[in-house]
């Protein structure tokens, strides 16, 4: 197959309709819904904010009900929680057309984001791959912010060490703070700062869409920019666009993103 551009307008080359960066972005962010490793998946603490059981169990009298209390439901997850299976069980149905041989399960959000977990190869030749790869990036993004919640894992990058004269395929996910992770195929261990950093200063002179550019600040610089501050930005002329991408999409330069991102990161936040 030939080698062509990641149709999210991320720049990178790719045999495939998703580079390797951006299919780890969407699986990552498929894995971020369901539980591992003996922990909640966001699914589950969204159901959990949903009947606002954190607010119920924060109360110190529990036996005080009144009826200035909020009723034990949560308007902003209940309509993340609509979004989120309307998204997943709409491009499961997606695959499923472009491989009428798998069949989704439809009895649960959970065990649909696992069946598409399981199907990198067939997410990342998906016709429409740019727009499953940003739909599905940003409602996580929407049910992270909706519960209050950090990623457990951290993209680390490629592992890329040379086992037995071939580089290792495999991708890196590490926990906030943790300085060294080992890859799950192949064991070898890398320090996260440098892995990242390498992929920073990869990505500085790389053309992307919007949706991409805030999922690598997140991803790389742990730096959740609101799309009201994009806009903003974009309306004051602080970030320009160079060009458009195959699909008539403004796109940017990731340097440009990372300055802003961590300029606006470190502004000093006024409390009351």
């Amino acid at each position: 197959m030939a080698e062509r551009t990641c149709v999210t307008g991320c720049g990178r080359p790719t045999h495939d309709m998703l580079c390797s960066g951006c299919l780890a972005e969407l699986i990552a962010a498929l894995r971020e819904l369901v539980s591992r490793d003996g922990e909640h998946g966001l699914i589950a603490e969204l159901g959990i904010t949903l009947s606002r059981q954190h607010t119920m169990a924060a109360s110190s009298d529990a036996t005080a009900a009144s009826a200035s209390q909020p009723m034990p439901f949560h308007e902003g997850a209940s309509e993340i929680s609509w979004v989120l299976a309307s998204t997943i069980s709409t491009w499961a149905r997606e695959v499923h057309e472009s491989n009428p041989h798998l069949l989704p399960p439809t009895r649960s959000t959970a065990g649909t984001v696992r069946w598409l977990i399981g199907l990198p190869g067939l997410l990342a030749l998906h016709p429409a791959a740019d727009e499953l790869h940003d739909e599905i990036t940003h409602v996580v993004a929407r049910v992270r912010r909706v519960i209050d919640r950090p990623p457990d894992r951290i993209y680390a990058g490629p592992c890329d060490a040379l086992v037995e004269g071939e580089r290792c395929p495999d991708h890196l996910y590490a926990r906030p703070g943790q300085r060294r992770v080992q890859c799950g195929s192949c064991s070898t261990e890398h320090d996260v700062e440098e892995r990242r950093n390498w992929m920073i200063r990869y990505a500085v002179d790389l053309r992307v869409t919007a949706p991409v550019a805030l999922g690598w600040a997140r991803l790389l610089l742990g730096k959740t920019i609101p799309r009201g501050t994009w806009d903003s930005w974009v309306s004051r002329g602080r970030i320009v666009p160079h060009g458009i991408n195959a699909r008539g999409r403004p796109v940017f330069r990731f340097g440009d993103v990372r300055d802003l991102a961590l300029a606006h990161a470190s502004k000093p936040r006024h409390t009351a």
